[in-house]
C-alpha cells in the first residue's frame, strides 16, 4: 500500500511573508537611520521607498489572516472536530498577544536604557537575562526545548526577563508605559482570536460571510471612529497619561480600539480588516493556484476604492486623517497585498531556489522581526552612531547588509529549530520500536 506524500509547501505563501519582512527592514532603517536632511537631492527615491515600506505592517496582517485560516482549512481536511480547532486557534492568539507584552518589554530594557550614570549593566550593554528569557518563552511555546516541567521553563523565562528590568533600573525611567503601546503584533494577536470566532470551524459560506461582513464594517466604521476618539491624542491627554499610571492603565483599551503615536503605534479600527480580508480570501486559496481569478479580485477592490472616493466624506478635513481612515485608501492597500498573491502565484516552481533566501525569511517572518526591530532601534544603533546619522544613498547599503543579517538569523534559527525537534523526536521513536524476541 503506497503512501500518499505529505502536501507541498505553498511557496507563494513564505515569499509573500519574506517580502513583508524587506518591506519592514527597509521602512524601519529609514525611520531611524536617516540622518536630518539626509534625502536632499533624493526625495524621489524617499517618497519611493516610503510608500514601499509602507505596505510591510498590511502584509503582515494580511498574510495573518490567510494563514490561519489556511491552517484550519487543512485541519477541517483532516477531520479535527470545529470545536477543538475553534479554541487552539483562540489560544494561538492569546500566546501571541502574551509574545507581543514580554517584546516590549525586551524593547523597553534592551532598547531604551542606555543613558549615561545608570549603572554598569548599561555600560555593558548586552542584557544577557532579557535575551535569554525571551528566548526560552519562546521556544517552550514553539517547542523546541521540552524539559521535563515545561511551566517552570515559562515563568522561569518570563521571571530573567522581570529581573532584567528591575535589575537595569529601568523602571526608574518616564517612558516606562511605552510597555503598554499597542503595536503590530498586539493587533494580530486580537485579530486572530477575533477571527477565530468568527470563522474556524464553521460552515465555509457562515464563515465567509462573518469575516467578509466584519471586515466591511469596520473599514466604513473607523473614520467616524476616529472622529470621536482623537481628542485622546491630544498632547494634554497625553501629559495625563504620562503621569498617571492608571490612566495609562484604564486607556489601553481605547488605544487598543482607535489610537495614533505615541498612544499607539497601530490600532485594531481599521487594521484588523486586513486579517479579516485575508481570512475571508482563503478558501480561493486552497488547493489549486488561481493567480488569474485572484489578481481579477485584486483589481475589483482597487476599483471599488477608486469608485468610492468621490462619494465619501471624512469627518475631519485633514489631509493625514484621510490617509489613516479613508476606506478608498484601505481598498487600495489591500488590492495590493491580494495582488501580491496573485502574481507570485505565477512564478514557477523552478524559483524555489534562486528565492530560498527569501522562503527561509518567509518562514521565520517572526524571528526576523523581533531581531531586525531591535538592531535598528535599540541601543547596540546608538553605540554605532547610526540613530539619525546616515544619509539615504549609504542607508540602501545598510538595508542590504540587515537583510542580509536577517537571512543568517533566520537560517540559524530555524536550523536550532529542526535540530532540537530531530533530538527530542528520537528518543521517542526508539521507545516505540517493536520488541522482538
Amino acid at each position: 500500500m503506497s503512501v500518499a506524500p505529505p502536501p507541498r509547501r505553498k511557496l507563494w505563501l513564505d515569499w509573500q511573508r519574506g517580502l513583508a519582512v524587506l518591506f519592514m527592514i527597509q521602512f524601519h532603517i529609514l525611520d531611524a537611520w536617516l540622518s536630518p536632511g539626509g534625502k536632499a537631492g533624493h526625495e524621489q527615491l524617499f517618497t519611493a521607498l516610503t510608500w514601499i515600506g509602507g505596505l510591510a505592517a498590511p502584509g503582515f496582517i494580511y498574510m495573518a489572516g490567510l494563514s490561519q485560516a489556511l491552517s484550519d482549512e487543512a485541519q477541517a481536511r483532516k477531520g479535527g472536530d470545529p470545536r477543538t480547532r475553534r479554541a487552539a486557534a483562540i489560544g494561538r492568539g492569546l500566546w501571541l498577544l502574551g509574545i507581543a507584552f514580554l517584546f516590549r518589554i525586551f524593547s523597553f530594557v534592551a532598547g531604551g536604557a542606555w543613558g549615561p550614570g545608570w549603572g554598569i549593566p548599561y555600560v555593558l550593554g548586552v542584557d544577557v537575562l532579557s535575551v535569554v528569557g525571551f528566548g526560552m518563552t519562546l521556544a517552550v511555546k514553539l517547542g523546541a526545548w521540552h524539559p521535563r516541567r515545561p511551566r517552570l521553563a515559562i515563568w522561569g523565562g518570563l521571571a530573567m526577563v522581570l529581573v532584567s528590568f528591575f535589575w537595569r533600573g529601568a523602571w526608574r525611567w518616564d517612558g516606562w508605559h511605552d510597555i503598554l503601546k499597542v503595536d503590530v503584533l498586539n493587533v494580530i494577536a486580537v485579530g486572530m482570536m477575533v477571527s477565530a470566532w468568527l470563522s474556524v470551524g464553521r460552515p465555509r459560506k457562515v464563515a465567509l460571510a462573518l469575516t467578509g461582513g466584519a471586515a466591511l464594517a469596520v473599514i466604513f466604521v473607523t473614520p467616524a471612529l476616529g472622529a470621536l476618539l482623537a481628542w485622546r491624542d491630544q498632547p494634554w491627554f497625553l501629559h495625563q497619561l504620562s503621569a498617571d499610571p492608571l490612566k495609562k492603565l484604564f486607556d489601553l483599551p481605547a488605544a487598543y480600539l482607535y489610537g495614533l503615536p505615541p498612544r499607539s503605534q497601530f490600532m485594531l479600527f481599521n487594521w484588523i480588516a486586513f486579517l479579516l480580508a485575508g481570512a475571508t480570501m482563503a478558501p480561493l486559496l486552497t488547493g489549486t493556484s488561481r493567480p488569474l481569478l485572484v489578481l481579477g479580485i485584486a483589481a475589483a477592490i482597487y476599483g471599488v476604492g477608486r469608485a468610492i472616493d468621490p462619494f465619501i466624506t471624512m469627518p475631519v478635513s485633514d489631509p493625514v486623517f484621510w490617509w489613516i481612515n479613508a476606506p478608498s485608501w484601505f481598498f487600495t492597500r489591500l488590492a495590493i497585498c491580494i495582488g501580491l498573491t496573485g502574481a507570485l502565484q505565477l512564478l514557477p516552481d523552478l524559483m524555489e531556489r534562486p528565492l530560498a533566501w527569501l522562503s527561509t525569511l518567509g518562514r521565520q517572518s517572526l524571528a526576523a522581526y523581533m531581531v531586525s526591530l531591535q538592531l535598528t532601534y535599540g541601543g547596540s544603533a546608538k553605540l554605532m552612531g547610526l540613530d539619525h546619522a546616515v544619509a539615504l544613498p549609504l542607508l540602501l547599503s545598510t538595508m542590504v547588509n540587515m537583510v542580509v543579517a536577517m537571512v543568517v538569523v533566520s537560517k540559524a534559527w530555524e536550523w536550532w529549530l529542526v535540530r532540537e525537534r530531530q533530538r527530542l523526536a528520537a528518543p521517542v521513536a526508539g521507545g516505540s520500536a517493536p520488541v522482538t524476541t
